[in-house]
């Protein structure tokens, strides 16, 4: 399966990204979670690049740390199913939120069931 924003069917994307004042970024962006076996190496990635570009040595190295946060949250908790297609029931105000809907919404936000199997949140 393609990344859930390049699909007909998900053209919103996975994940709503929220600032902390609450505004939603217009700009695409690619949330990576510590599950995925593959993210260490792209945040590692990353720090190398932003210093490249000559960003702040305490922001690359705090990406670099991340990284190993990630490497170690995995080792405990395993893989997640980062391609995995839909398996949550959609919240409308939530993916009212991620389209740019004009009319106002308040959404609910729920803390995460940690690392329950996907079948068993739905029992």
């Amino acid at each position: 399966m393609k990344i859930w924003k390049k699909t007909k069917e998900f053209p919103e994307g996975k994940f709503l990204v929220v600032r902390r004042d609450g505004s939603v970024p217009h700009w695409p962006q690619f949330v990576l979670g510590a599950r995925d076996p593959a993210a260490p190496a792209a945040l590692l990635a990353y720090a190398q690049e932003a210093e490249r570009f000559g960003y702040d040595p305490e922001y690359c190295q705090s990406i670099r740390e991340l990284a190993g946060d990630f490497v170690d949250y995995w080792s405990i908790h395993g893989d997640g199913d980062p391609d995995a297609p839909p398996h949550r029931k959609d919240d409308p105000d939530v993916l009212a939120a991620m389209r740019g809907e004009p009319e106002p919404r308040a959404i609910v936000v729920r803390c995460d069931q940690r690392n329950t199997p996907k079948g068993a949140m739905e029992k």
